[in-house]
């Protein structure tokens, strides 16, 4: 990932690195471009804008010099006909504007994996009758079904990989909503109430969603 703004970085870092990716980072056109010589990477996220040279720039090294085959998003602010034109001419196969939305980006790069023949990370998370396929994007309990919106799903899957950890909720805001402190944090009080009731998160299935005061939440075990 070529991303020259530090927060954006770690933010669309974390994210990749939920469903599995394993993400190399850099923030000059320069060090990316050495770190594509060195090593075999399956997939680029090029920004536009950059301390050194443009995104573009990189871009057409990159092909003509390194790496012909590596599938390539682009991910900027730049949205007029012109950029994207340009940028999918130097070699791109895929242009998205910021801001970045998790499941977009996610979804994106697993439709460029599929067409470079690249296996995509999968992910199934269980917690007693609980059952969240994370490439599918269902949710099941006791086999059946579950009706999630995709941030209720989003927010399941958080506490599933995070069981006894406490979660903020700016954290939650952050890794959900993709913002800092935009919204009102009964945002998430609310999902996360849906959430503990749509998939029955409750002591008699030995596991509950435990609010920390002035902290967040917590899914854990109960001890009988």
């Amino acid at each position: 990932m070529l991303e020259d703004d530090q927060q954006q970085a770690q933010l669309v870092k974390g994210w990749l690195e939920e469903i599995g990716h394993q993400v190399t980072h850099r923030d000059n056109g320069t060090d990316f471009l050495a770190a594509c010589r060195r090593e075999p990477f399956d997939l680029a996220i090029l920004d536009w804008e950059l301390p050194d040279q443009t995104g573009v720039d990189v871009l057409t090294m990159l092909r003509q010099s390194y790496k012909q085959t590596l599938p390539v998003l682009f991910a900027t602010q730049r949205d007029n006909e012109e950029d994207v034109v340009n940028a999918l001419s130097a070699g791109a196969d895929d242009y998205l504007v910021k801001p970045l939305r998790q499941k977009e980006l996610s979804a994106r790069l697993a439709a460029l994996s599929r067409r470079a023949g690249i296996d995509t990370p999968a992910e199934r998370l269980q917690l007693g009758p609980i059952e969240i396929d994370t490439q599918a994007i269902q949710a099941r309990v006791d086999g059946e079904l579950v009706k999630l919106t995709q941030k209720e799903f989003d927010v399941a899957v958080l506490f599933m990989r995070n069981i006894g950890k406490v979660l903020s909720r700016e954290y939650l805001l952050r890794q959900v909503w993709g913002v800092d402190a935009a919204l009102n944090t009964r945002t998430v009080d609310v999902h996360v109430s849906k959430v503990r009731r749509c998939l029955g998160i409750n002591p008699d299935m030995g596991f509950c969603i435990t609010t920390i005061y002035q902290h967040g939440y917590r899914l854990e075990a109960i001890n009988s």
